[in-house]
């Protein structure tokens, strides 16, 4: 398995090198609001569930939490990538992702609210062995390219198709 200079060295020399296709398989369970997600060669298993509240079991996180909880890993990944190549240690790093949401929306009571989060706040608490400025640079450069934050910022176009088995 390379490791990340290697892999970064590889890109950077040709970035077809950077191409990757990812799957996620999502299938409905009887219980509750269950959903069985399977993902990546290993393959990785998470349960996503509801609230009882919303017919759940509260067996899972939900996948508004699951939004959340991508958004936060994926500043912390993307920072740690660019500490490497920025050669800054991080001593520690902590992102608390906060969104608001109202149920309403997604319900059909109110088609004028945003159907999902209406804001998408995360907190990024930061120590590293570098000054102020060298720190605010990074992470300018982990904000404008982390994955997730691109996604939910609309750039990236979502073509759903439905297929009706018979």
């Amino acid at each position: 398995m390379p490791s990340f200079k290697e892999t970064y060295e590889a890109v950077k020399a040709d970035i077809k090198n950077g191409e990757k296709n990812f799957n996620v398989e999502c299938k409905m369970l009887e219980e509750g609001m269950q959903v069985e997600c399977t993902m990546g060669a290993k393959p990785f298993k998470i349960l996503i569930d509801a609230p009882e509240g919303l017919d759940g079991t509260n067996e899972g996180p939900s996948p508004l939490l699951v939004i959340l909880t991508s958004i936060g890993a994926c500043i912390v990944a993307v920072t740690k990538f660019w500490a490497k190549i920025m050669d800054i240690k991080i001593e520690s790093l902590v992102v608390n992702s906060r969104g608001h949401i109202n149920l309403g929306a997604i319900f059909g009571i109110d088609d004028n609210l945003l159907a999902g989060y209406d804001k998408l706040e995360p907190v990024i608490r930061i120590k590293a062995d570098a000054p102020e400025e060298k720190i605010n640079e990074m992470m300018e450069k982990v904000l404008s390219h982390c994955p997730i934050l691109t996604n939910m910022s609309g750039a990236s176009p979502v073509k759903p198709k439905v297929q009706i088995r018979k």
